[in-house]
């Protein structure tokens, strides 16, 4: 349960630690949320460094990493910015979360491009209205941030490699559910046994770790299959002949007994 009202968790979060310091770590007991982009891009991206375009590879992660700070931990508080009361452990008070990212281009054990970032949370927060500090209320880290992987990160991605690059994204197959680079055609360098992977992170934590976009991509996989087969079933059925001249005008007079549909 979560008491507040809406927008009491729109506040800034405060850092958990300096990601530019070489030497800082987040706290063991910190949580951990992962947000990967489209494949399409990773592919993209990785043909674009094969291709010696370092430079423009860097801007993209410069950009990518600003939007992360100012996007991506922004909503990360106001989705996940909760704390749980001791007296009351299923009830989630607003609170002012403690966060920190990083952006990094490859998963350990793929051999391509999987561009992600991993956003630390701290394992307490300030409780915004008496400044107590509680344990942050896990579930809600757990579903908060479903919804953004697809309606806020990914619409984000997008639209910035739009800005960067040009690229139009739409849907590779007609049962496909999820867009990707289709102009360029970078959707046609995805295999289909492709995985984006869940990249263990510069840093072991202990706490919970939630990969954002694990609850669209499985609804999105089911409801593609449901399609394909839907598609498929749809046009292996004989078209239906269209009615005679003669059934027309009994369905336009509305009299029945004429047609021979009817007899």
């Amino acid at each position: 349960m979560i008491r507040g009202q809406f927008g009491d968790t729109h506040v800034a979060p405060a850092p958990l630690f300096d990601v530019s310091d070489p030497h800082a770590a987040p706290p063991g007991d910190s949580h951990e949320v992962q947000f990967r982009i489209p494949l399409s891009l990773s592919a993209m991206l990785d043909g674009m460094a094969t291709a010696g375009l370092d430079e423009d590879v860097a801007a993209w992660g410069t950009a990518y990493t600003q939007l992360v700070q100012e996007q991506v931990l922004r909503r990360v508080q106001e989705a996940c910015g909760y704390a749980a009361d001791p007296a009351s452990p299923d009830v989630g008070r607003p609170a002012r979360l403690e966060l920190a990212a990083v952006v990094e281009a490859a998963v350990p054990g793929i051999d391509a491009a999987r561009w992600h970032c991993h956003v630390y949370i701290g394992s307490t927060a300030c409780v915004l209205a008496t400044g107590e500090r509680f344990p942050v209320y896990v579930p809600k880290i757990q579903r908060g941030v479903f919804g953004l992987a697809d309606g806020f990160h990914t619409r984000d991605v997008r639209e910035l490699a739009e800005r960067e690059f040009g690229v139009t994204w739409g849907r590779p197959r007609p049962s496909a559910k999820l867009d990707e680079i289709v102009d360029p055609p970078w959707h046609e360098h995805i295999s289909p046994s492709a995985v984006r992977g869940v990249c263990p992170g510069p840093w072991e934590v202990q706490g919970v770790r939630v990969v954002a976009d694990e609850e669209s991509l499985r609804v999105a996989a089911e409801q593609e299959v449901f399609l394909r087969a839907e598609l498929e079933r749809r046009a292996s059925e004989p078209e239906p002949s269209p009615p005679s001249l003669m059934e027309r005008y009994a369905e336009l007079l509305g009299d029945a007994a004429v047609s021979p549909r009817s007899r």
